[in-house]
């Protein structure tokens, strides 16, 4: 599988193509297509937070546990709060997300299991739709587009170093090649957590587009 560096690079790369079709042929504004770079490139190493002591899980949850307030205070209307609940409830939500989430996926979680799979890709993208749901529908679409393709490019990185060796000319599959653009495990419980949580996910955003009620 590709390391850190491998992932970083591709995720970079796949940000910048992502930032310049969202300006350019989509014509969004400039901080949009830079948000959508940085969640492409924040995808690319998404999938690696089910290794509890690697810097991407280090990088994702420090960087949720930041995001995470803004999203949902936005969500329930900052309006309708005080100063004072503000603060609370950020740091309620940066507490639960930083340690009590984290924890729960070490406990819970096996690298290359579910969340190295299509099915953890689309949950990624749909999450980010969800986070941009009072933008404009074109930002949303490019969010969760951006998000998407990031997590994917991970995924084929790491089906790339399972079967080619680059060490070398020759092509050598090594026993992981296929666990990466998966979608199911040998474990039935993970994989219909994750398919409860895709359905979950699929179904407010088809709400959010009004197509259900």
């Amino acid at each position: 599988m590709g390391n850190f560096v491998h992932h970083l690079s591709g995720g970079i790369a796949i940000a910048a193509v992502s930032g310049a079709v969202t300006y350019y042929q989509l014509h969004v504004p400039a901080t949009d297509a830079a948000a959508c770079a940085i969640i492409a490139c924040a995808g690319s190493l998404l999938p690696d937070i089910d290794s509890p002591n690697s810097r991407p899980n280090d990088m994702a949850f420090g960087l949720t546990s930041v995001l995470a307030p803004v999203f949902v205070l936005q969500g329930l209307g900052i309006g309708k709060f005080s100063s004072s609940q503000i603060i609370l409830i950020a740091l309620g939500i940066y507490v639960l997300v930083k340690y009590g989430l984290r924890n729960l996926m070490q406990q819970f979680s096996v690298h290359r299991g579910m969340f190295h799979s299509i099915p953890a890709a689309i949950i990624w993208g749909a999450l980010v739709y969800e986070a941009f749901r009072l933008s404009p529908q074109l930002i949303k679409n490019a969010a969760a587009a951006s998000a998407l393709v990031g997590f994917i490019t991970h995924l084929v990185i790491d089906e790339m170093f399972s079967f080619v060796n680059f060490e070398g000319v020759r092509i050598s599959p090594k026993k992981s090649f296929g666990t990466a653009l998966k979608f199911y495990s040998s474990s039935l419980l993970a994989t219909t957590a994750t398919y409860a949580v895709l359905f979950i996910m699929l179904y407010a955003c088809l709400r959010d587009m009004r197509l259900f009620r």
